[in-house]
């Protein structure tokens, strides 16, 4: 089976969704914690962050050299990362239902608490608001139907779940410039879904993919400068030793492929398991996570769009490598 993020993934049934506020007020608030960053050295410039779910930290390299600036300890199942307006970067934590705020340098700054398994995470940049994607519900292990939920910005502020009931596990999101959310999943029988929460609405719709076939959820972003949705595909073409990328159009509640990103490994094979990955300037950066056993775990960095063989590498430190974004 693929990585640990996306090992488990599920189905709702319907085209739409239906928000339902929590019983408890959470907004972003500082909360105590016992995560610990070593002493940071070399963090000006862009950083990339990259969870490790096998080692239980959070790696913090320089995105220029990829070399290792900082190390983040304390996590117990560290998954899928974004970054805010501020420059801090959001890190899911599935084995302790919690989603923890780093800075730049990787010193803890807020904690929310999840109420089950969450896996991916996005920032809204036109309101400040934190969507996190639970794999699956609470109670007994997969057995119920996965949400997101969304954290608002201001104090006193109730979170809201979504759910859309043709997605039963839910992976990876992000937004659009406008703030509607996107994000991937599975059904109930095991097929790719891609959903839309439109911003400001109450249900999530359902996207249709033309184009192409999607096989198993990975990395969503939306591109500014092409106005398409990168979605990651960890089983590229139906082959399980492969992932890549596809540039989506999405118009009229349906999303059509327009490209493929391939990405190559140190050795000029196609890489095994990019879970989640992270466009920033003109650059893709992220780790393969090589289940399949060819080479080690390596982080990367690729041209974007581009995309083929790395410009950087670092296979020293990575085990097994989840999530991965940049703090400028």
């Amino acid at each position: 089976m693929k990585a640990v993020s996306i090992l488990l993934t599920v189905a709702f049934s319907a085209c739409s969704a239906s928000a339902v506020p929590t019983t408890t007020a959470t907004s972003l608030h500082r909360v105590a914690h016992s995560l610990r960053a070593g002493s940071a050295g070399g963090t000006k410039g862009p950083l990339l962050f990259v969870s490790d779910s096998a080692a239980a930290v959070v790696y913090i390299y320089q995105l220029s050299t990829l070399k290792v600036v900082n190390t983040v300890t304390g996590l117990t199942d560290p998954q899928g990362e974004c970054s805010d307006t501020k420059g801090d970067v959001w890190v899911t934590d599935a084995g302790a239902d919690s989603i923890y705020e780093l800075s730049h340098q990787g010193r803890l700054e807020n904690t929310l608490t999840a109420t089950a398994y969450p896996v991916g995470c996005a920032w809204d940049p036109t309101t400040g608001n934190l969507a996190v994607m639970s794999l699956f519900g609470s109670g007994s292990g997969s057995g119920s139907h996965g949400f997101v939920t969304v954290y608002p910005k201001r104090a006193g502020g109730s979170s809201h779940q979504y759910q859309n009931p043709k997605q039963y596990y839910y992976n990876f999101g992000g937004f659009d410039t406008n703030g509607n959310l996107f994000f991937d999943g599975r059904s109930e029988s095991g097929a790719f879904t891609l959903s839309e929460l439109p911003k400001g609405a109450k249900k999530a719709l359902t996207i249709a993919i033309a184009g192409g076939t999607i096989y198993y959820p990975g990395m969503v972003q939306w591109d500014a400068t092409s106005k398409e949705l990168i979605v990651g595909d960890q089983s590229c073409g139906g082959a399980y030793t492969a992932s890549c990328l596809y540039a989506v159009q999405i118009a009229n509640k349906a999303g059509t492929i327009e490209s493929t990103i391939d990405l190559q490994n140190s050795s000029g094979g196609q890489i095994c398991d990019l879970i989640q990955g992270v466009i920033y300037e003109g650059k893709l950066a992220g780790s393969d996570n090589d289940i399949c056993g060819s080479s080690p775990s390596t982080s990367y960095v690729w041209p974007y769009p581009a995309g083929g063989a790395p410009t950087l590498s670092n296979s020293s430190t990575d085990s097994a490598p989840v999530g991965a974004a940049v703090s400028p």
